[in-house]
């Protein structure tokens, strides 16, 4: 005679006294630095920790540069630090296309099923993430608490990359600027692109309404 039951070891109250004091051993490994047994992606996560701002930048950078590279398939960054974040760099591409599942833990299987790849490239200044895809190339920097667009290809800028952010060609707001000036946004140039910031996206949607062309993108730097 055979008789089955449902498997209910870890159902008790002692099992699941244990298991949280497991996961909360795993969560204090982690944040000391410490191996955290059973954790695939500790590193990443561990590393992305300890520098906050920076892991911020990388994601935001990433972000930015979507826009202009829409049909590109492999992202160059280049940092002093490369143990994170060119995974966040390439988390923060896929999340402003839509792809809201990448993050640092899926970053590996996300990127691959969506045939996006990243290639480092060592360097740059303390503080800031040089990413690049086609024939476009952003640099950020963290000043404070806030990351700001510092370089488009060779244009300097300084763009905080914060709030709701639109992305338009330059020749085509000139003739609305009055107008998106009474709705309280912000316009920053940078070569042949400009960039209408504003707290809240319905007031950027009013801004934008008056345009000419298309918008290029619509990003909300979170």
């Amino acid at each position: 005679n055979l008789i089955a039951t449902p498997h209910l070891g870890a159902s008790t109250g002692e099992a699941q006294v244990r298991v949280a004091k497991e996961i909360a051993e795993q969560f204090a490994a982690l944040r000391d630095g410490k191996s955290s047994y059973g954790c695939i992606n500790a590193p990443l996560i561990r590393a992305a920790l300890s520098q906050p701002s920076l892991a911020k930048l990388a994601k935001l950078v990433g972000m930015a540069l979507a826009p202009f590279a829409s049909n590109s398939s492999v992202v160059s960054v280049q940092s002093t630090d490369t143990a994170f974040v060119p995974s966040a760099v390439l988390a923060g591409f896929l999340n402003a296309k839509g792809i809201t599942s990448a993050n640092l833990i899926s970053i590996k299987q996300v990127a691959a099923a969506n045939n996006v790849s990243f290639e480092v490239k060592e360097g740059g200044n303390d503080g800031e993430i040089t990413v690049s895809a086609g024939d476009i190339k952003l640099t950020g920097r963290v000043d404070g608490e806030t990351c700001y667009l510092v370089k488009i290809n060779n244009t300097s800028t300084f763009i905080p990359l914060t709030g709701s952010l639109t992305v338009v060609k330059a020749d085509a707001i000139v003739s609305v600027l009055p107008e998106i000036a009474t709705r309280s946004c912000a316009v920053f140039f940078a070569g042949q692109y400009a960039f209408i910031q504003a707290r809240e996206q319905e007031e950027l949607e009013k801004a934008i309404e008056s345009c000419p062309t298309p918008c290029l993108a619509k990003l909300v730097m979170a």
